[in-house]
């Protein structure tokens, strides 16, 4: 490119200097009017033609070297016989070789531009490709990282279904197994009171007597609590809350539970088993008045019976 550039800059001050030259030249063939002499002496007319001649042989180089038509033409104003003494001819030959090899060397350098700038043009687009490549292969990675993090995700999810699941399944199995067990419980309760109502009380009692035989201190505390709890409900046959005796009640336990017949004698006089509110319980429920006043009756009366027999129960 260097090279290029000073060419251009030869040729432009070549163009620049042709005028010039072309006034010596013919300054050079003229004569003197008067005297018929050359307008130059012998001295002078050598340097002239010295500067012709080196003047010609560039702009011959330049013509060759642009391969220019503006170049390519000696001087006309010079005779034949001049330009053979400037000896322009015996110098192209020489000026052609050495412009040859210019021009081979300004071709082997454009080659070697060309082949650098391919060169680079092919590191860019190789290095665009590789970053385009990496880019395809990073955005493959983050897609294939979401998918295996959302499997991951969906794994975790789904074993902590099946593990709530089995979690049910056996809470289920549990309950279903403490309903069975409390259903059984309540069947061999039951099967304790072959016989319900006033014989049936008299019976538990009987029971509870003979298993209490060698602690009257706990058969009085059991006998008193019941006839507490029975001559509530009997004054006061429509207070629920009388009626209804948690199963694990502390203080029914301590008192009555706990012994041989104690809830015995409540089914014996008309309590039922059942859950209210969820929590398992002794329950005597009452008729309806209105629609089954007989019912209602034979409940009552059933309540202060045992009732008199706890009295007379605590009275021996």
């Amino acid at each position: 490119e260097k090279v290029l550039s000073n060419l251009d800059i030869l040729r432009e001050s070549i163009l620049a200097l042709r005028a010039k030259i072309d006034k010596f030249c013919r300054r050079l063939i003229e004569k003197d009017p008067i005297t018929k002499k050359p307008r130059y002496g012998d001295k002078t007319a050598i340097r002239v033609k010295k500067v012709i001649r080196q003047f010609k042989t560039l702009e011959l180089g330049v013509s060759i070297a642009f391969n220019d038509p503006e170049f390519s033409d000696l001087n006309p104003a010079l005779s034949v016989q001049h330009n053979h003494e400037l000896d322009v001819s015996t110098s192209t030959t020489a000026t052609k070789g050495l412009v040859a090899n210019l021009r081979m060397q300004i071709q082997q350098h454009n080659e070697k531009f060309q082949s650098k700038l391919h060169a680079k043009k092919t590191k860019e687009l190789m290095e665009a490709e590789r970053i385009a490549h990496e880019k395809v292969i990073t955005e493959q990675m983050i897609v294939e990282q979401q998918r295996l993090e959302e499997e991951k995700k969906r794994e975790e999810e789904r074993i902590l279904a099946q593990r709530v699941q089995e979690m049910r399944q056996r809470r289920a199995e549990e309950e279903q197994r403490a309903l069975e067990a409390e259903r059984e419980a309540d069947r061999q309760l039951l099967e304790l009171v072959p016989v319900k109502g006033p014989e049936g009380v008299r019976m538990q009692l009987n029971r509870m007597r003979e298993s209490l035989n060698d602690d009257k201190k706990a058969l009085d505390v059991a006998l008193g609590s019941l006839y507490t709890l029975f001559d509530q409900i009997v004054r006061k046959p429509e207070e629920v809350n009388f009626r209804r005796i948690r199963r694990d009640h502390p203080k029914f336990m301590e008192d009555i539970g706990r012994h041989v017949g104690g809830r015995e004698i409540l089914i014996a006089a008309g309590f039922r088993l059942e859950k209210l509110d969820g929590v398992p319980s002794f329950f005597s429920r009452e008729p309806h008045i209105e629609t089954d006043m007989d019912g209602w009756s034979a409940w009552f009366e059933g309540l202060k019976k045992t009732l008199e027999i706890l009295e007379e129960e605590m009275i021996k």
